[in-house]
């Protein structure tokens, strides 16, 4: 039997390969350059699946796999993990350079800056915590997940050099839907966009006063342009709670009545409730 693709932001051993074998253990993983070239994969039928980083408990919200999202209404959030983000320091095996700078994607030198400092070593990034560790000259720390180590054949300098033990990484699953993005069992969240007619005043306050009605608590609210249109923004709402396609569509219908077009992006739970189920 022929196993599914699931396209990933790689290159291989980055923390969305990590979430890879995490939600689809079964498929063959596929790495690809960015979010858009993931969910392009979906798109044509190259790939079943997609995986894509959407929110850090650091950092936030992952702004370029939202975008991608956005442009690709025909795909939906089937799925999601989180994944704990602890950082390994690497080297070149056998290398007998003294190190001097430590190299990694900017968000992870943010996130081990004690580490670094406490060293006085120099930093410099590079495009992923992967790439860092592929690409390892002589006299340079890399920075990145647990499994770089052996995948790219380096010595461990030191395990779990983050300053924040606590740090997750929420990853979704984005395939073509089978049934209603809205629809699912289950106190799993929601993931809805609006996109208000016209920008007028109080319109987000009445939009979320639907949600306020029903006492539906958002976990977070992102407001995103339009690109073809300037001045224009769509929001972004994190929903907690559990919902029907026809819970759905009846606040989709009100919202409509006051000036907002919505569409279910699909499942996924607010990132504080999946750690805290881990």
């Amino acid at each position: 039997m022929t196993r599914p693709a699931v396209a990933y932001l790689g290159p291989s051993g980055t923390f969305t390969h990590q979430a890879v074998l995490a939600l689809r253990p079964d498929a063959d993983a596929v790495a690809v350059g960015s979010q858009a070239e993931a969910l392009a994969a979906v798109e044509s039928g190259t790939a079943a699946y997609a995986v894509l980083p959407i929110d850090n408990s650091v950092n936030g919200v992952v702004v370029p796999t939202l975008d991608a999202l956005l442009e690709r209404p025909s795909l939906s959030i089937v799925d999601s993990a989180v994944v704990p983000i602890s950082f390994d320091a690497f080297a070149l095996a056998g290398a007998t350079v003294e190190p001097h700078v430590v190299v990694s994607h900017p968000h992870a030198l943010a996130q081990c800056r004690g580490w670094i400092e406490a060293r006085g070593l120099a930093t410099r990034e590079a495009l992923s915590t992967a790439a860092a560790c592929r690409d390892l000259a002589p006299g340079e720390i890399g920075i990145g997940a647990a499994i770089c180590g052996d995948l790219y054949g380096l010595d461990r300098v030191e395990r779990a050099v983050e300053d924040n033990a606590a740090a997750f990484t929420q990853f979704a699953l984005v395939a073509r839907p089978t049934q209603d993005a809205a629809a699912g069992d289950g106190d799993d969240g929601l993931l809805v966009v609006i996109n208000p007619e016209t920008n007028v005043p109080g319109i987000l306050r009445r939009l979320l006063g639907v949600l306020e009605d029903r006492g539906i608590n958002m976990s977070n609210l992102v407001t995103r342009p339009v690109p073809t249109t300037p001045g224009k923004f769509v929001f972004l709402l994190f929903l907690s709670g559990t919902y029907s396609a026809d819970d759905f569509e009846t606040m989709r219908e009100e919202w409509a009545g006051l000036g907002g077009t919505a569409r279910a992006v699909g499942r996924i739970s607010p990132l504080a409730e999946l750690a805290g189920r881990r």
